[in-house]
């Protein structure tokens, strides 16, 4: 994922996760994550490896083709 699209991907995971009023705590509890590292890929400090993908759309209750879906959506910022 290049700097761009890491960008987009934090954007994304924080407005689908507000989107199913989901805190990062609870978001992380689903993924077998720490909260902190929930918020550095939301500040887009981190950028997520495949499986990390993964795990996180299905803790949002998605397919990862639908969280990257909407990251293709919105290219020029992720929201």
């Amino acid at each position: 994922m290049d700097n761009n699209s890491a960008a987009r991907f934090g954007n994304v995971l924080r407005k689908l996760r507000n989107a199913q009023k989901l805190s990062q705590e609870r978001l992380a509890d689903r993924c077998d994550r720490h909260p902190s590292y929930i918020s550095l890929l939301e500040r887009n400090l981190k950028n997520p490896s495949l499986d990390t993908i993964v795990v996180i759309a299905h803790g949002l209750n998605m397919k990862a083709s639908e969280m990257l879906k909407e990251i293709e959506q919105h290219p020029e910022n992720g929201i």
